[in-house]
C-alpha cells in the first residue's frame, strides 16, 4: 500500500501547487442550478441531490488545477441522512476525478472508539458478511486532546491502509489561543509545542520515500509566528493550512507553513472559492468559470507570495 505522503507529494508535483478547495455545503447559499428539477421531491432527496450537483460542477472544474479537496463533515451532518449520503457520493465523485479527499472530520475518542472512527473514514470495519468500507476518504483530522493512546489507533490503520492524518495543533480560529496557547506547568512552553513533539513523534512511524510522513498537522495561515515556530519542530510533516481567504489569513501568512523544498504544506480556501458569486441565479457555466478564476487566483497569489518568502 502506498504512503499518504507520496500520494500527495505526486499529486502536488502533476498539478504544480499545494492549493486544494473546500467542501462546505451551505444549501442556503448555492446557486439556482444546484436545485432545477429537484423542488418537487422530498425534502431528503431534493438535499441530496443539490449537494451532489453543486459538488460535482466544483470538482469537475477544479480537478485539473488541485490535487486535493477537503470536505467538512459537519456541513453535511447538518443535513442528516441526505448530507451524509452527499458526502459519500462527493468523496466518489472526487476520486473519480483524480483527487485526493480529505474528511476534515475533527474526531477523537478513547483508543476503541477512535478505531472505530478510523475504521469509519481511513480502513475497514470487519462485520459477518465482509469487510465494511464506509467512507473512502484518504486522509482525517483528528484532535489530540484525549492523548497519545487516543492517536495511535488512527497512526495504526493509516500505516495499514496508506492513508493520512492531519492533527489538530495551532487552529486558525481566534480562540485557539484559550488553550493551545496556554503554558504547560512541567515544560513552560504553550500547549501546541507539546502538540508539535507528539505529531513530529508519531510522524517517524509513517514516512514516506519522499521524506516526508503521513502524519501532519493543522496549523492556521491566521497566526504566522507560530507557524515559523512548528515549521522547525515538525521538518517532516505536511501542515494543512485553512484560514486562507475568507478568514483573513493572507498568501503570506500560508507561505511560512512550506519547508525550503516548496513543500510541507496544502493551502485551503473554501467559501472564498466556491461560495464567491453575488447572483443566486448565475448560470452553471458561469458559476464554473467563476469557481476556475478564484481557484486560479489562489494559487497564483499563494505560488507568488512563496517565492518571495523564500527570496528575502
Amino acid at each position: 500500500m502506498s504512503n499518504f505522503a507520496d500520494r500527495l507529494i505526486e499529486a502536488i508535483t502533476a498539478k504544480g501547487t499545494s492549493c486544494i478547495v473546500g467542501l462546505d455545503p451551505r444549501l442556503d447559499q448555492m446557486p439556482r442550478f444546484a436545485w432545477d428539477g429537484l423542488m418537487q421531491l422530498a425534502c431528503e432527496e431534493a438535499v441530496h441531490g443539490a449537494i451532489r450537483r453543486f459538488h460535482e460542477v466544483v470538482i469537475e472544474t477544479i480537478a485539473p488545477m488541485v490535487p486535493a479537496v477537503k470536505l467538512q463533515l459537519a456541513f453535511y451532518e447538518q443535513y442528516g441522512l441526505a448530507g451524509m449520503l452527499a458526502f459519500r457520493d462527493t468523496i466518489e465523485i472526487a476520486k473519480r476525478n483524480g483527487l485526493l479527499v480529505i474528511a476534515d472530520a475533527k474526531r477523537n475518542d478513547i483508543s476503541s472508539t477512535a478505531q472505530a472512527y478510523a475504521n469509519a473514514f481511513l480502513g475497514v470495519t470487519p462485520s459477518p458478511v465482509g469487510p465494511i468500507r464506509a467512507f473512502n476518504a484518504d486522509c482525517i483530522t483528528v484532535s489530540p486532546f484525549l492523548g497519545r493512546d487516543s492517536l495511535l489507533p488512527f497512526v495504526q490503520t493509516c500505516q495499514e491502509h496508506g492513508n493520512g492524518l492531519f492533527v489538530l495543533v495551532k487552529t486558525s480560529n481566534p480562540g485557539s489561543v484559550d488553550l493551545q496557547d496556554q503554558l504547560i506547568l512541567k515544560t513552560q512552553e504553550p500547549v501546541y509545542v507539546s502538540l508539535a513533539i507528539l505529531v513530529d513523534e508519531l510522524g517517524s512511524l509513517a514516512l514516506g520515500k519522499y521524506g516526508y510522513s503521513s502524519i501532519g498537522a493543522v496549523v492556521g495561515a491566521t497566526f504566522p509566528e507560530e507557524a515559523d515556530a512548528l515549521r522547525k519542530l515538525m521538518p517532516r510533516s505536511f501542515f494543512l493550512v485553512p484560514g486562507y481567504g475568507a478568514q483573513g489569513g493572507t498568501a503570506a501568512n500560508a507561505a511560512r507553513c512550506f519547508n525550503p523544498d516548496g513543500l510541507g504544506a496544502l493551502i485551503s480556501a473554501s467559501r472564498s472559492a466556491t461560495y464567491a458569486f453575488a447572483a443566486p441565479d448565475i448560470s452553471r457555466r458561469d458559476f464554473s468559470a467563476l469557481v476556475q478564476d478564484k481557484t486560479r487566483a489562489m494559487i497564483d497569489d499563494v505560488a507568488k507570495a512563496t517565492r518571495e518568502h523564500f527570496k528575502s
